[in-house]
């Protein structure tokens, strides 16, 4: 009988999806909500990686959102895992939208510091016996603090378990008072099997393609890299450079390239599906991403971004920041310059302008980092993994498992 249903279900889901169908065992189904700031969000696939990483390991995953993201640009995953109809929204009482059962929830995964600061008066409130989970991604461990340096004194004592995205942060987190056996490193992914490698060449008459791929703010340092093209110009007149992404400097940015002369050099391109920017970053050359901490205190942990351009295997040049150097091995799968130092990061630039035959090199060392230590399936299974032993050290509260459930959950590709 066990046989039959299985088979069926098998049938049926060939039926209502023609894509691939695959086989993917689980311990223990957890319940899990993630408390985000938006939903869908358009520009950062990390936090997307992990939802959709655990539905595909057959885990119950829900998302509760503070606002409405944008729907018109959302990423192919938001239908394709019917994301929408697993998000509960906001309300002006947020208790009136939350999750039905929230009782029944293993674990809460709020992303950033600030959304767990928020969810400490409800789990209070309705006394939840979920282990109470919190990523830290960048500005809830930079401007945040600066800010506040006791903002999350509470948040550290009623928490159970602490996510940097990087070493750099967790390092904060204990400078705060975070106890350190709270914490574990979760690095932000990427599949990599949607970035091919590309050894790339450059000939004597080829425009050199630059590119960057980046929210449009001041801590992404694309004022100075815009003042690197310029340098860079007086030697390599064949240059072209690609700002893919939008955001509140655009006005400016677009005013600083006309001061500079730089209208025939430099596009700013907007904001490019995934599909698209995937294609801008195959006839590109070389990749930066200068980040720089800005006038708030605001800093990064690991740009996604650059994880996709060296996964492609492109020559990449970024900064001394934050988490950064997590990533990249200076001269090894890339190269990093000081923030905000123009003249350093023309020179690597013209440094690999100049050596063309070192790119597949960098480009090889590069996609290695990327997939050993960044994978989404690496990181997914880590992150299983750390839920699973979070809920069964210390004598704490078994998974809410459902026997009738089959020790498989398919997920389509």
């Amino acid at each position: 009988m066990v046989y039959v249903r299985y088979t069926l279900y098998i049938a049926l889901l060939t039926i209502f999806n023609s894509s691939t169908i695959y086989p993917v065992q689980i311990k223990q189904s957890l319940k899990i909500l993630f408390v985000l700031t938006y939903f869908p969000e358009a520009v950062s696939t990390a936090i997307l990686n992990q939802i959709t990483g655990l539905i595909d390991r057959g885990h119950n995953v829900y998302i509760y959102s503070k606002q409405i993201g944008n729907i018109e640009h959302a990423h192919p995953d938001i239908t394709r895992y019917n994301l929408i109809n697993r998000t509960y929204f906001h309300s002006r009482n947020p208790l009136n939208n939350l999750p039905p059962n929230l009782d029944t929830f293993d674990i809460i995964c709020c992303q950033f510091g600030y959304r767990g600061v928020e969810f400490i008066d409800i789990f209070k409130k309705q006394k939840l016996k979920a282990k109470f989970v919190t990523c830290f991604r960048g500005s809830d461990l930079s401007k945040h603090i600066k800010e506040n340096p006791r903002k999350y004194n509470e948040l550290f004592k009623i928490g159970d378990l602490f996510l940097p995205v990087c070493n750099f942060f967790r390092e904060r987190l204990i400078s705060l008072g975070c106890n350190p056996r709270k914490i574990k490193v979760q690095h932000s992914s990427i599949d990599c099997k949607k970035f091919s490698f590309k050894a790339r060449s450059l000939g004597p008459n080829d425009t050199i393609q630059i590119i960057t791929v980046a929210r449009l703010t001041e801590k992404k340092g694309l004022e100075y890299a815009i003042r690197a093209i310029k340098k860079l110009l007086k030697k390599f007149p064949r240059i072209e450079y690609k700002i893919v992404g939008t955001g509140p400097l655009q006005t400016k940015l677009e005013q600083l390239i006309k001061e500079l002369n730089l209208q025939q050099n430099i596009q700013l391109i907007g904001w490019a599906c995934q599909d698209k920017v995937a294609a801008l970053l195959n006839e590109a050359h070389i990749f930066i991403h200068p980040s720089i901490t800005d006038y708030k205190g605001s800093q990064e942990g690991i740009p996604n971004a650059l994880k996709e351009a060296m996964a492609q295997g492109m020559p990449i040049v970024s900064t001394y920041h934050a988490g950064i150097p997590e990533l990249v091995d200076n001269d090894v799968s890339g190269f990093l310059v000081p923030e905000k130092n123009v003249s350093a990061l023309a020179k690597k630039i013209a440094f690999l302008i100049k050596n063309p035959g070192l790119w597949k090199k960098i480009g090889l060392a590069a996609r290695k980092k990327v997939r050993d230590e960044f994978s989404r399936e690496k990181t997914n299974d880590q992150l299983v993994e750390i839920f699973q032993n979070l809920l069964t050290k210390d004598g704490g509260k078994k998974p809410h498992y459902n026997k009738n459930q089959y020790l498989f959950s398919y997920a389509w590709q």
